[in-house]
């Protein structure tokens, strides 16, 4: 059955919102890694293109993760607006019940469910998987793209590269490179030729006939090490690192599935994989449960405006603190596999205590405990005014005399 003329409306404000809300956190989330990744223009040589591309493979990731905070915005935005409209108020006065909003609500939040378990399951690791191989590219073009000839180029702190010469087929006349990172040790390398190579995803300058001068900084000390071809390894430059461990938000989701048992990472981290596959299968219904919630706390008119905003608060906190307590739960699974009970048990619990109270026609927060908070905020604020009345010129002066 589809939706009725009044449910289609309220689904398409719903859904404007969603998508208002959801491309705003989107935005800005982009923006502070943009800015953290700029560095990718000014150090490393690479244009604009690049620099886009690499900010944007992390979206689908960022999506997924925001989509449930999106969708309790944009609800209860929407709730409040109908309220503020007396159109909630039009709505069950024309015989409409609370369960009249479940339809259109329902619907966004399992859309939003479904887009998020496609986002989790596949897009997002793919895009993420795209991003490990666009920075390696990156990366192993660090030094033929950003050392220039006949100049000295700090690469990282304590780092220093210069090339004589840039031959064709991106060979490199003339290396030196300086390396003073460590405290105890300073190590120069002198090389005829160089060239950029690539092994398991780990760039390497390759140089030949040249030299390693070792320099004791406690002794001064000087070795000599003359080679014909050395390695020199520019994964551990502090501008790569972050991107040398392969990541579980990585892992396709069908190897969490069927794990390859002979991989590195399997062996080194099986919990990890564990853990990542309950977080995946779970995500989407955080969706649902803030559906549910909102629908649970401010789906009645409400005539007064504290009250509103007293339902809004609470519905939002407790889907706040809910969330908060799943990510726990989720970074727990690592050390602890009973964690997965929370994170399964906090959305599904939730989903079906907030069903029960749909089916019955209660609210959360009834109209009796919205009048007696409110009443009692009211008589704090107007006890500390009294108060503030009758010693507030004393307190003032005591206060004076203290400063002066």
């Amino acid at each position: 059955m589809g939706l009725s003329l009044i449910e289609r409306y309220v689904f398409r404000k719903a859904l404007i919102a969603l998508l208002t809300t959801a491309g705003g956190l989107i935005g800005v989330i982009w923006i502070v890694r943009a800015v953290q990744e700029v560095d990718v223009i000014l150090n490393k040589g690479q244009g604009i293109f690049t620099y886009l591309q690499m900010t944007t493979l992390g979206v689908p990731t960022m999506a997924a993760a925001i989509a449930p905070l999106a969708l309790l915005i944009a609800l209860l935005q929407t709730i409040n607006g109908l309220n503020n409209d007396s159109e909630l108020v039009v709505m069950h006065a024309s015989g409409a019940s609370r369960v009249s909003l479940l339809k259109p609500f329902m619907t966004l939040s399992l859309l939003t469910a479904l887009v998020v378990y496609i986002l989790a399951l596949y897009a997002g690791p793919e895009s993420m998987r795209s991003l490990r191989s666009f920075i390696t590219q990156v990366r192993a073009d660090l030094v033929s793209v950003i050392v220039r000839e006949g100049q000295f180029q700090d690469i990282d702190n304590g780092l220093t590269f210069h090339v004589a010469e840039r031959a064709p087929g991106g060979r490199l006349k003339g290396v030196f490179i300086l390396d003073s990172r460590d405290s105890k040790e300073t190590l120069t390398y002198l090389a005829q030729d160089g060239a950029i190579s690539t092994v398991n995803e780990k760039p390497f300058l390759v140089l030949e006939n040249g030299e390693i001068q070792r320099l004791n900084n406690e002794t001064q000390a000087i070795s000599v090490i003359k080679y014909q071809s050395y390695a020199y390894d520019l994964s551990g430059l502090s501008s790569t690192k972050q991107y040398s461990i392969v990541s579980q938000s990585e892992i396709p989701t069908s190897q969490l599935f069927w794990p390859d048992k002979n991989s590195n990472y399997w062996k080194s981290f099986p919990e990890r994989y564990r853990a990542e596959l309950h977080k995946r299968l779970s995500t989407g219904l955080y969706a649902i449960m803030v559906g549910l919630l909102v629908l649970v706390f401010v789906g009645n008119p409400n005539s007064s405006r504290q009250g509103q905003g007293l339902a809004i608060t609470a519905a939002a906190c407790l889907a706040v603190v809910l969330r908060a307590a799943s990510i726990v739960a989720e970074s727990a699974m690592r050390s602890s596999p009973t964690a997965a009970l929370l994170v399964w048990g906090i959305p599904l619990l939730t989903i079906a205590t907030a069903t029960m109270f749909l089916l019955t026609d209660r609210s959360a927060l009834p109209k009796q405990v919205q009048v007696k908070i409110v009443t009692g905020f009211d008589q704090l604020k107007w006890s500390m005014i009294e108060l503030l009345r009758k010693h507030g010129g004393a307190l003032g002066q005591r206060l004076r005399r203290g400063i002066s």
